[in-house]
């Protein structure tokens, strides 16, 4: 299936849809306000703490959204996902709640101390594959050929706005926002807050931020279809690897998203100290991504109020240590 014979897809709709059957499992997440970042800007900014969400990501809301929407019979034909961590840690807490597990498939190059945490979640892992890529495509072969249910983090609608739901409580908890900046990988958590917030707000700006060593859906928006390519390791390992090449989130970002900003492996570095320095925030690479999204954008806001997504704190402890030593 290709973008172009996909039908549109009413995002707020998929919000809103999302808000009533997770209301009673998601934690809504604080927006803290930044004075350091206010003044670098000269402008107003926020930050929305979604790595305070269970499971420590925003990754737990469309994963919740999407296992609560199965149905009993479809639950017992078996769950398969991929993950490089953070949706694996939040497939589990969601097939928790509905006393079942799930089989992840990761790859070789996971994080050592991310594996010690999913195993340690109740998860059945399968190794697959030299990259995240290879296990993705494998997780889906295997759901294809078993009848199993592929649980995608990003190319599905239902997670897409299950992860709306941060837009949501954005829009609720600051209606006058002139811009936000949301991290990028497949673009589930960028294109559901997007169109939910451009919805309430149709001035709204909407910035995607990626890795530069893994631009995949910058480059498939760059040539208007989802590419192939190599990429490199990055710190923002949760936004690095393939997407779908039938992704539902390329036609969306073209929808919503006025700019997708990319980030050198030092700037992310830079932007994980600052939240740490700034606001005694403990951050993965792909939690802090839209920290430097902002300030490489800075200039744009000058007496504007702007929200940073902080989307997840699963980060290695050594990493960390090394950055902010």
């Amino acid at each position: 299936m290709t973008n172009e014979s996909q039908p549109q897809l009413d995002v707020p709709q998929l919000v809103r849809e999302a808000n009533e059957r997770c209301r009673d499992h998601l934690l809504p997440t604080p927006l803290e306000h930044s004075m350091y970042l206010s003044d670098k800007i000269e402008g107003e900014v926020w930050l929305k703490l979604d790595s305070m969400q269970r499971t420590s990501s925003f990754k737990f809301r469309g994963a919740i959204n999407k296992i609560l929407s199965l149905t009993e019979a479809e639950l017992d034909r078996g769950i398969v996902s991929a993950s490089t961590g953070n949706y694996a840690l939040a497939v589990a807490e969601a097939m928790r709640i509905r006393n079942r597990r799930a089989t992840i498939y990761v790859a070789k190059d996971i994080e050592p101390s991310r594996l010690g945490l999913l195993r340690s979640h109740g998860l059945d892992l399968v190794i697959h594959g030299e990259v995240a890529w290879d296990a993705e495509k494998e997780a889906r072969r295997v759901g294809d050929e078993e009848g199993k249910i592929y649980v995608s983090p990003y190319n599905d609608p239902i997670v897409v706005g299950g992860q709306g739901t941060c837009g949501y409580e954005i829009s609720q908890q600051l209606p006058d926002l002139d811009a936000a900046f949301l991290a990028c990988g497949g673009g589930g958590l960028l294109t559901g807050s997007a169109g939910w917030l451009k919805s309430h707000n149709s001035d709204v700006e909407a910035f995607g931020v990626s890795p530069a060593n893994s631009p995949v859906m910058y480059e498939s928006m760059r040539t208007n279809k989802m590419v192939e390519m190599d990429t490199q390791p990055t710190l923002a390992d949760t936004c690095a690897g393939g997407i779908d090449l039938d992704s539902i989130t390329l036609d969306l970002c073209r929808r919503y998203v006025d700019e997708i900003v990319l980030l050198t492996e030092k700037e992310i570095e830079a932007s994980i100290r600052l939240l740490f320095e700034q606001h005694r925030l403990v951050t993965e690479g792909s939690g802090a991504l839209s920290i430097g999204g902002l300030l490489k954008r800075k200039e744009r806001f000058k007496g504007k109020k702007v929200v940073a997504v902080v989307c997840g704190r699963n980060v290695n402890l050594e990493v960390f240590k090394k950055i902010i030593a």
